[in-house]
């Protein structure tokens, strides 16, 4: 049976006591991991810059002692397009959780979250997804401005609930993130997705947004 890759993990973060925490969360994840742990942004952008470099998945910290983690946010982002970069910090300015995002973070995570949850948002964050602590995410939806559903023409008639909760499955939310930001239980949320469903005659998440683009009720 050929040997499992070993999945490489970039992590720049300048506490030691963080280092281990995540160490701890991969070894309780499936599959080989190899952490590469730099306690300042220059090392980690000399590392980014070598010929053979190769990352899995980024964890980077936002206040390192040298320069800003968003500096090393757009250096990852920059040499590998589709690399999930995970912020890790204890950091919560919206301003600077908005920078994070806009340099290409695909998540954003406070250091106070929990063992268990840091490696869920790794495992959502693996899948394609975008977790961000659910005590952050009201800062990106209330800066970014809830979708406003007066002046769209709702020829699909759905509801502005609806159309709210389309909008942030389509920003790439969980099921899960959507129920807390928008205050709802995860079942309400569940029956508000076959209610689109069935308003849009599609049967999936991608169908339903592609649908909602095109006639207009989505703009990104």
């Amino acid at each position: 049976m050929p040997a499992q890759p070993i999945s490489k993990v970039l992590l720049v973060e300048d506490d030691l006591v963080f280092q281990e925490t995540f160490a701890r969360v991969f070894a309780k994840m499936a599959g080989d991991w190899e952490i590469q742990a730099f306690q300042d942004g220059a090392s980690a952008l000399a590392a980014l810059s070598q010929p053979h470099a190769q990352f899995k998945l980024a964890l980077i910290d936002i206040g390192l002692p040298d320069i800003s983690g968003i500096e090393v946010i757009v250096a990852a982002r920059l040499r590998f397009a589709d690399l999930p970069i995970l912020v890790t910090t204890a950091f919560t300015a919206e301003e600077t959780f908005l920078s994070a995002i806009r340099a290409g973070a695909s998540g954003y995570l406070l250091k106070g979250d929990t063992e268990a949850a840091l490696g869920h948002s790794i495992e959502l964050v693996l899948q394609g997804q975008y977790p961000v602590s659910p005590s952050l995410a009201r800062h990106l939806f209330r800066l970014a401005g809830a979708p406003n559903v007066t002046t769209m023409t709702n020829r699909l008639n759905l509801s502005p609930r609806e159309l709210e909760l389309l909008q942030f499955i389509a920003k790439g939310c969980s099921y899960a993130t959507c129920a807390d930001v928008m205050n709802i239980s995860l079942s309400t949320v569940q029956t508000h997705i076959r209610n689109m469903y069935r308003k849009l005659e599609v049967s999936n998440q991608r169908q339903a947004i592609t649908k909602a683009q095109s006639s207009g009720l989505l703009k990104f």
